[in-house]
């Protein structure tokens, strides 16, 4: 069966809806229009590089990978790290496969990057669909906030 919805590149004047996927939850609502300026020039510089899901006009999924300099890895040698956010389904949307879409096409094209891994934080409702696109679980790292 053909979706309803159609995929289109994200745009610098797409911040604002990138930011709202980003920034989701009632708490993060205030850190939106921070985002917005961050990611706006990172999308034209292709430093964020984004999808949108369409349908009638309207945004009902995206998600972006954000291309830091990194240096050389053993995967990433080339210098660039990838790193995979912002992936949202509009409520009503859900289980039609628009995350997996969006994230399957984040990979085919971090492969013409010659980027060989790519990292993602997961949510617990989302983490089968990860361990679905071949994602694993990834210990080594650690992080501390620093207060203040």
């Amino acid at each position: 069966m053909q979706p309803s919805w159609s995929l289109r590149r994200v745009a610098p004047s797409d911040a604002d809806q990138v930011a709202a996927h980003g920034c989701f939850r009632e708490d993060d609502v205030e850190r939106r229009p921070g985002y917005a300026a961050w990611v706006k020039p990172r999308i034209g510089a292709g430093a964020y590089v984004g999808w949108f899901a369409v349908e009638a006009g309207e945004v009902v999924g995206g998600a972006g990978v954000v291309l830091l300099d990194w240096g050389p890895t053993r995967l990433n040698p080339g210098g660039q790290m990838a790193r995979i956010t912002n992936v949202f389904t509009a409520a009503t949307h859900r289980r039609q496969g628009i995350a997996r879409t969006l994230v399957a096409t984040a990979l085919d094209h971090l492969k013409t990057l010659s980027i060989g891994e790519v990292r993602l934080g997961a949510t617990d409702d989302a983490r089968e669909l990860y361990r679905s696109l071949g994602f694993d679980a990834y210990p080594a790292e650690m992080r501390r906030k620093i207060p203040g």
